[in-house]
């Protein structure tokens, strides 16, 4: 066997380190052979692809490249704390995090306290759950580039009629929820400053930042949801 086609990597730690090291190691090698795969949208490309088509594949490979992108910066500095030895330890608290986390993500960086309290600042920013609106709901989303129109017809899955942006006539669309700083998503959340992510015709388009979102409720649903109760009302009234 040629020496030129074995590769030796030198493990700067020992013991258990070194297998974190390994396997941190080996997945941004990973990371960076699928960011050179990624295509990128260039002028020949755009001269041969049609006008939608384009439009909807730079849409997707953006979208991958930011997730390949954040992960790598996630490893990065995971492999920058093992080698300082702060490995294991909260990047804002410095609590110990939990070894099941570890083992499960070798990457993770906050304890669950922390993991928490960034959820509740993601969640606390302006913004809508899908899954609390009532069926035939609107959401109006306008984000920095375009304006979105999302008829809910089953808020629990998300599905809903999407128009607006490069879809200039509505279309099937299941609404997943929103990336926060390019790195973590939020399920069924919508909200300001977030991305938000659909998938459509098996497609995943990610829109540009939002900047406000507002629901308009269906007429119907408020008399029906009053009907409701009002039954509720008069079952427990007979039962008494």
């Amino acid at each position: 066997m040629s020496t030129n086609s074995v590769r030796l990597i030198e493990i700067p730690v020992e013991g258990n380190g070194g297998v974190v090291w390994n396997r941190l190691h080996s997945e941004r090698e990973d990371i960076c052979e699928a960011l050179l795969k990624e295509p990128v949208a260039d002028s020949e490309t755009e001269t041969v692809m049609h006008e939608m088509s384009k439009e909807d594949a730079t849409r997707g490979a953006n979208w991958h490249r930011e997730l390949l992108q954040a992960r790598l910066r996630k490893v990065d500095d995971a492999l920058d704390r093992l080698m300082s030895g702060s490995y294991g330890d909260c990047s804002k608290c410095g609590k110990w995090i939990e070894d099941t986390k570890l083992e499960f993500d070798p990457a993770i960086a906050l304890c669950f306290g922390c993991w928490e309290r960034e959820k509740d600042e993601r969640t606390s920013l302006p913004g809508v759950a899908v899954e609390t609106l009532a069926p035939f709901d609107t959401i109006r989303a306008r984000t920095l580039n375009s304006d979105y129109r999302i008829y809910l017809l089953d808020p629990k899955t998300g599905r809903a009629l999407l128009e607006g942006g490069q879809f200039l006539e509505p279309v099937e669309a299941v609404v997943n929820g929103s990336t926060f700083r390019n790195s973590t998503f939020e399920v069924g959340w919508i909200g300001r400053g977030l991305r938000i992510e659909f998938w459509t015709d098996g497609t995943i388009v990610s829109t540009s930042p939002l900047q406000s979102v507002r629901v308009e409720h269906h007429a119907s649903a408020e008399p029906a949801l009053a009907y409701q109760k009002r039954e509720v009302s008069l079952r427990e009234a007979t039962m008494r």
